[in-house]
């Protein structure tokens, strides 16, 4: 079968090809699923630069190791090369393992939640029942393909880490990003409101209500001067980054007294300036969230609870993501760059169903 295999690490996506591997057969308690439809993310892409070992191998508990791991406890190790990325996709469950009930799961399609070593980005994944969720009929696999990461990522940071209340301010960097359409959507549900950050003319002709309630181009607005008028003068509550860098500071300095603000990403820096008075004056707040340790820290009955007020969300269509173009697998590498396009506002797909 094909898969898209990372060989070593490289930032001109030189590391990584289209090769032919075993078809894996299914171990006790797993499944295998033909997969259909699997998203780029920027996640993936961490992977295939190493940003994620180097990342980790900054934390305390990994110095010295030679293999770092995500967690306090390693138990999650970072994966060694070579490996297969993908974070999420779509197919249907073909085989099942010793222990896996073949009658609930054979022949049904399901979006899957993986990653390296053994990701999306190949014909056939091997996954627990417990990375799988059942997909309903009437949702079409390119949205089925990105049901779970980017959807799951928004109602946590929102709901259970940052608990953002009805007619709160939430300040959003990558504003017209998949994660920021997601929380804008659920700001509109649930009666907060939304400020998106876009640096590109285009994000702003997105259809109405996919942006936040506010959307400021700090391109050609001065961020603070913005944020203070929309909010009468208070700042935010809540801010979200995903990018760092240089905007970190501006969005930093928009935090109301007691403010919190969340870094989920590092789109355009994994570094950033900080003020310190900034969070000392207002008894403001920074932290971080990687969504795999978030949900690995959680109990069973926190994870249902998660995943049942996902699920009921996902069905009023609530988290439809743009797809903006589709590549077959063969074609991953060129995926890959047009998933780093400037002004893209929607997601790039691998197609296997060829």
């Amino acid at each position: 079968m094909k898969a898209v295999r990372i060989n070593h690490v490289s930032d001109d996506l030189s590391g990584f090809e289209v090769v032919d591997v075993p078809e894996p057969e299914p171990g006790r308690g797993l499944l295998r699923i033909r997969m259909t439809k699997a998203a780029v993310h920027p996640s993936d892409l961490n992977y295939i630069r190493g940003e994620y070992r180097a990342g980790i191998e900054r934390l305390i508990w990994n110095l010295g190791e030679q293999q770092p791991a995500f967690d306090v406890g390693r138990t999650k190790l970072h994966p060694e090369l070579p490996c297969i990325p993908g974070g999420e996709g779509v197919g249907v469950v073909d085989a099942c393992g010793d222990g896996v009930d073949g009658q609930q799961w054979l022949g049904k399609r399901v979006g899957l939640f993986a990653g390296p070593p053994s990701g999306t980005w190949q014909e056939y994944v091997l996954a627990a029942p417990q990375q799988l969720s059942p997909v309903p009929d009437a949702l079409a696999d390119e949205q089925a393909a990105l049901m779970m990461l980017n959807p799951l990522t928004a109602l946590v940071m929102v709901r259970y880490v940052l608990g953002v209340g009805e007619g709160q301010w939430l300040l959003m960097s990558a504003g017209a990003s998949a994660v920021s359409q997601h929380v804008a959507a659920l700001g509109r549900h649930y009666g907060f409101k939304t400020i998106s950050l876009v640096r590109d003319e285009k994000a702003l002709d997105l259809p109405a209500g996919q942006l936040g309630d506010i959307t400021i181009n700090t391109a050609r607005q001065d961020l603070r001067e913005e944020v203070k008028r929309a909010t009468g003068g208070r700042g935010v509550k809540f801010a979200l980054d995903c990018v760092g860098g240089a905007l970190a500071e501006p969005m930093i300095g928009s935090l109301t007294d007691g403010g919190r603000m969340l870094l989920y990403g590092t789109l355009g820096s994994p570094s950033m300036n900080l003020y310190s008075r900034d969070l000392m004056m207002p008894n403001a707040f920074i932290g971080g969230f990687y969504l795999p340790g978030w949900l690995a820290a959680q109990t069973p009955e926190t994870l249902a609870e998660v995943m049942t007020e996902l699920g009921r969300l996902s069905a009023t269509g609530m988290f439809h993501t743009p797809v903006e173009e589709q590549y077959p697998l063969a074609d991953a590498v060129e995926a890959v760059r047009a998933s780093l396009k400037p002004g893209r506002v929607g997601k790039v797909l691998l197609d296997l169903t060829d």
